[in-house]
C-alpha cells in the first residue's frame, strides 16, 4: 500500500505542478460564476446536501443557477448529458449517477454531467442562460478555472489518515489545501469540541475563511415520500443500510434518535441495489426483529422499484451552517 501511495502521490503532485506552473492551461467560460464545491478526500465529507444548500441560497438570492457533475459511475451514451431542465428529469439514476439524480429531485434547477467538465458548463449557458454554476465535486479538476474554491473537510476523517490513495484516503497531497479559497468543516455535530478545534487550529494555517456545518435530521419518510414523526424512532429496533463511504455516520445520526437497537448492512460506495440484496436485508430485519429498515436518500434513487419494499423508510439529511464566515459571492 504505501508503494502505491507514493506512486500515486508522484502521478498527482506532478500534475499539480504542471498546472501551477501554467505549463497545462485551466479553461474559463465568460459571463458566469462558478462555485466548486470539494474535498481532498474520498467519499463521505457531505458533498451532495452541500452542493444543494449552495443551490437554494443562490437561488434565492435571484441567481440563475445550474449543477453541473462528473456524473460518477452514470452509465450513459451521450456526453454531457442533460439529466434535468429544471422541471422535467430526462435520465435515470442509472444513466446519471446517483448524486446528480438526486439532485433533480430536490433542486429545480438544470442538472448536467459530463466527463469534460468544461463542456458540460459550456452547455449550461448555452441551453438554459445560467449565470451561476455549482461545480459539484471538482477541486481536484483543475481543466475548468472558478471563481470559488469551497473544500469540505469532514469533521470524523479530516485529513484522510495523513496518506494518500490507496494507504489512506487522501485524493492528493494536503499542500493542495492551499489552492482553496474557503474551507466548511461538516459533521461538527459527530466529533468533540475539542476535536473540532484541533481541526480547526491545522486549517488556520492556510489563512482562509473557515466555516462550521452539521448534517440535520430534518424528515423520516416512506419511499413514496409520505412523512413520518422522527419520534418513531425512538425505542424501536432499528436496521440501516446504505452504499455509503462511511456508513458509521448515517448510524451515529440515527443514534441520536434515541432507538433501542442498530444494526448495520453495509454495501460499496455508490452500489447498485439488486433484487437480491433487497432479500438478504429483509431477512436481516426479520432475524433482529426490526421495527424500522431505513436507508440514506442517496440510496433510495438506486432501490429495484419493482420488490417489496414496506417497512423501508428514508432519513432525509440537511446541510446547515453554523458558524458563517464563508466569503461573499463576487
Amino acid at each position: 500500500m504505501g508503494l502505491l501511495a507514493f506512486i500515486y502521490y508522484i502521478i498527482t503532485s506532478f500534475r499539480n505542478k504542471l498546472y501551477d506552473f501554467g505549463i497545462l492551461k485551466a479553461r474559463s467560460i465568460e459571463g458566469v460564476k462558478i462555485t466548486c464545491i470539494g474535498n481532498i478526500t474520498v467519499g463521505g465529507t457531505g458533498k451532495t446536501p452541500a452542493v444543494q444548500y449552495f443551490t437554494k441560497k443562490y437561488s434565492s438570492a435571484g441567481k440563475n443557477v445550474a449543477i453541473v457533475s462528473r456524473g460518477y459511475r452514470g452509465k450513459r451514451k451521450k456526453d454531457p448529458l442533460i439529466v434535468s431542465d429544471g422541471e422535467k428529469i430526462f435520465t435515470t439514476a442509472k444513466e446519471s449517477g446517483d448524486e446528480p439524480f438526486l439532485h433533480a429531485v430536490n433542486c429545480k434547477v438544470p442538472i448536467i454531467v459530463g466527463r469534460n467538465r468544461y463542456k458540460a458548463c459550456k452547455l449550461a449557458v448555452e441551453e438554459f442562460g445560467v449565470d451561476t454554476i455549482i461545480l459539484d465535486d471538482g477541486f481536484q479538476h483543475r481543466k475548468l478555472n472558478r471563481n470559488r474554491d469551497i473544500v469540505l473537510i469532514d469533521a470524523t476523517n479530516p485529513f484522510g489518515g495523513g496518506a494518500l490513495l490507496p494507504k489512506g484516503t487522501l485524493r492528493e497531497d494536503i499542500k493542495g489545501l492551499k489552492r482553496a479559497k474557503e474551507f466548511i468543516i461538516t459533521k461538527s455535530d459527530l466529533v468533540s469540541s475539542s476535536e473540532l478545534k484541533n481541526i480547526k487550529k491545522k486549517l488556520m494555517a492556510y489563512d482562509k475563511n473557515i466555516s462550521i456545518a452539521k448534517h440535520s435530521v430534518v424528515s423520516l419518510s416512506d419511499i413514496n415520500g409520505n412523512l413520518k414523526p422522527l419520534f418513531w424512532v425512538k425505542g424501536q429496533r432499528v436496521l440501516l443500510f446504505s452504499g455509503l463511504a462511511n456508513p458509521l455516520n448515517f448510524e451515529k445520526t440515527v443514534i441520536s434518535l434515541d432507538p433501542k437497537a442498530t444494526e448495520r448492512v453495509d454495501f460499496m460506495d455508490h452500489y447498485s441495489f439488486k433484487k437480491e440484496d433487497l432479500i438478504k436485508i429483509k431477512r436481516r430485519a426479520e432475524d433482529m426483529k426490526a421495527d424500522l429498515i431505513i436507508t440514506t436518500e442517496k440510496d433510495l434513487v438506486k432501490l429495484p422499484m419493482d420488490m417489496d419494499l414496506e417497512n423501508i423508510y428514508v432519513l432525509k439529511i440537511e446541510f446547515k451552517i453554523l458558524e458563517d464566515n464563508l466569503l461573499n459571492q463576487s
